[in-house]
C-alpha cells in the first residue's frame, strides 16, 4: 500500500509540472522532467524496499575511486 500510494505522488507531481510548463519545447522538458521523477521514484522505492540500485555513488565507487587511487600510487604518494 505504501508503494502505491508513494507512486501516485509522483504521479500526481509529474502531472503538476506539465501543467506548468509553457512555451516553446516544453515537449522535450515534459521528457526531462518525467525522466528525472522516474529516477527519483527508483531510487526511492529501492530505498524503501532496501534492494540494491545504481547510482552516482554507485559510479563512484566503481571508477573514479579506484582511478583516484591509482594516480595517487603512480605520483609515489
Amino acid at each position: 500500500m505504501k508503494i502505491a500510494i508513494i507512486l501516485v505522488l509522483y504521479v500526481l507531481a509529474y502531472l503538476w509540472g506539465c501543467t506548468r510548463l509553457r512555451g516553446e519545447g516544453r515537449g522535450l522538458h515534459r521528457l526531462w522532467l518525467g525522466g528525472i521523477l522516474a529516477y527519483a521514484a527508483y531510487l526511492h522505492l529501492c530505498g524503501i524496499t532496501e534492494t540494491p540500485h545504481l547510482s552516482l555513488g554507485t559510479l563512484y565507487t566503481a571508477v573514479f575511486q579506484p582511478a583516484g587511487r591509482a594516480i595517487i600510487y603512480w605520483l609515489g604518494g
